[in-house]
C-alpha cells in the first residue's frame, strides 16, 4: 500500500503545472497581462508604421525600410548597451522602456514623415530588444523553474495571435481613420503597460553586479556547451522564420490571407499544447522537433516546385509554424542555465542576433528564389539548412550528455 502511495504521488509530481499555475504566480501572471496588452499594441503599430511608409514615399521601399530600421538598434542593445540590463533595477527599467516606447511614437504622431516613421522604429527595435531581454531576466530569477516552460508556451501563445489580429486591427484603422489613430492606441498600450509594470512584485533590492564588457553575451553562450548548441539551431531557425509569410505574397490572390497567417496559427496551437507539457524541457527533443521544421521545409519545397494547390501549401506552412515552437523550450533552458544575474545580457544576444538574421535570411532565400525561379528553392534551402543544424545539435548534445 505504501508503494502505490509513494507511485501516486511521484506521478502527481510528474505532471507539470499548466498555465493556470502561471497566470495566479505573481509575477509570471503580470508580465502575461503586460505583453498581451503591450504585443497587441505593438503590432498595430508596426502596421500602421509600414503604411505610413508606404504612403509618405510611394514605394514599397518604404515600408521595407521601416522593418529594417529595427534591426540595427535591436543589435547596438546587444553589444554596446547589453552590459547594463543586468545592472540596473528590474522593475525600474521596464517601466522606463515603456515609458521610451509611447515618447518614441510621439514623433510620427505629431509629424508624420518617412523620416519621423524610421527614427520611431528604430527606437522601438532599440525598445523592443531591451525589454524582452529584461523580462526574460525577470522570468529566469523570478518566477519558479517549473512554471517556467508554461510561461513562455504562453507568451508564444499570445505572440502568435496577436501577431494576426494586431496586424488586421492596425491596418484597417490606418487605412479607415488614418496611421495617426492606430499610432495613438499604440501609444495608449505602452502606457498602460508602464503602469502595470510599476506595481510588478518583484524586489527592489538585489545584489549590485559590474557591468560586462559589450560582446559579453556572446562570450557567456559559448563557454556553456549545451547553450552554443541551442543557440546555433537557433539561429538557422530564424533564417526561414518569416519565409512563409514572404512567400505567400506570390500566391494567388484569393488565398494570400490563408496562407501568410497559416504559419503563425500553426506556431499559436504548438505552444498553446506542449508549452504545458515536459517534452519540450529535453534539449534532446527540441532538436528532433526542429528536424521537423527542417522537413516541413522541404515539403513545401516539393509543393511550390510541382505548383500544388495553394490549400496544400497553407498546410505545411501550419506545421512550419508549430516546429519553429521547438525555440520555446529553447527559452526555458536558456534561462535555466544562463550563468546568474546575467540573463538580461544573455536574451538581449540572442534576441539581437535573431532579429539579424531573420531580415538576412528571408533576404538570401528570397535570392535564391529569385535566381532559381521558383519560391520552392527558397524553402527547399532553408529546409536543407534546418535539418544540417538539427542533426548537428542532436550530435553535441548526445556528446556532452544534454538529454
Amino acid at each position: 500500500m505504501e508503494s502505490t502511495t509513494e507511485g501516486a504521488a511521484e506521478a502527481v509530481r510528474s505532471v507539470p503545472p499548466g498555465y493556470r499555475a502561471v497566470l495566479r504566480h505573481p509575477v509570471a501572471g503580470r508580465l502575461v497581462a503586460v505583453r498581451s496588452v503591450s504585443e497587441l499594441g505593438d503590432f498595430i503599430g508596426l502596421a500602421a508604421l509600414l503604411l505610413l511608409g508606404y504612403q509618405l514615399t510611394g514605394s514599397l521601399l518604404g515600408a521595407a525600410a521601416v522593418y529594417t530600421a529595427r534591426a540595427l538598434p535591436a543589435i547596438l542593445v546587444a553589444t554596446l548597451l547589453g552590459g547594463w540590463l543586468d545592472v540596473t533595477p528590474r522593475r525600474r527599467t521596464l517601466s522606463l522602456l515603456a515609458l521610451g516606447g509611447a515618447a518614441a511614437l510621439l514623433f510620427p504622431i505629431v509629424f508624420p514623415a518617412a523620416a519621423t516613421a524610421l527614427v520611431a522604429s528604430a527606437i522601438l527595435g532599440a525598445v523592443r530588444a531591451a525589454y524582452v531581454a529584461v523580462t526574460t531576466a525577470v522570468v529566469a530569477e523570478s518566477v519558479d523553474r517549473a512554471i517556467q516552460l508554461p510561461y513562455f508556451g504562453m507568451a508564444a501563445t499570445i505572440n502568435s495571435l496577436v501577431q494576426v489580429g494586431g496586424i488586421a486591427v492596425g491596418s484597417g484603422l490606418a487605412v479607415t481613420l488614418g496611421p495617426r489613430v492606430a499610432l495613438l492606441v499604440d501609444l495608449l498600450s505602452f502606457l498602460v503597460a508602464a503602469v502595470m509594470l510599476a506595481r510588478l512584485p518583484v524586489g527592489a533590492r538585489r545584489e549590485r553586479r559590474h557591468r560586462l564588457p559589450p560582446g559579453a553575451g556572446f562570450v557567456l553562450i559559448w563557454r556553456q556547451p549545451t547553450l552554443r548548441a541551442l543557440a546555433l539551431l537557433t539561429w538557422a531557425t530564424l533564417v526561414c522564420s518569416v519565409l512563409p509569410e514572404t512567400v505567400a505574397t506570390n500566391a494567388p490572390t484569393g488565398w494570400i490571407p490563408a496562407v501568410m497567417v497559416s504559419s503563425a496559427l500553426g506556431g499559436a496551437l504548438f505552444a498553446a499544447v506542449m508549452g504545458r507539457r515536459r517534452f519540450l524541457e529535453r534539449p534532446l527533443n527540441q532538436a528532433r522537433t526542429a528536424a521537423v521544421l527542417g522537413a516541413a521545409l522541404v515539403a513545401g519545397a516539393l509543393v511550390l516546385f510541382s505548383g500544388q494547390h495553394p490549400l496544400l501549401l497553407a498546410l505545411v506552412n501550419t506545421v512550419i509554424g508549430a516546429a519553429t515552437g521547438w525555440t520555446v523550450g529553447a527559452q526555458a533552458t536558456f534561462a535555466r542555465l544562463a550563468p546568474a544575474g546575467r540573463m538580461g545580457q544573455v536574451e538581449a544576444t540572442m534576441i539581437a542576433s535573431n532579429v539579424f538574421l531573420e531580415g538576412v535570411g528571408v533576404l538570401l532565400l528570397s535570392l535564391v528564389a529569385v535566381a532559381v525561379g521558383s519560391d520552392g528553392a527558397g524553402y527547399l534551402t532553408g529546409g536543407v539548412l534546418v535539418l544540417v543544424a538539427a542533426a548537428t545539435t542532436t550530435r553535441s548534445l548526445r556528446a556532452i550528455g544534454s538529454a
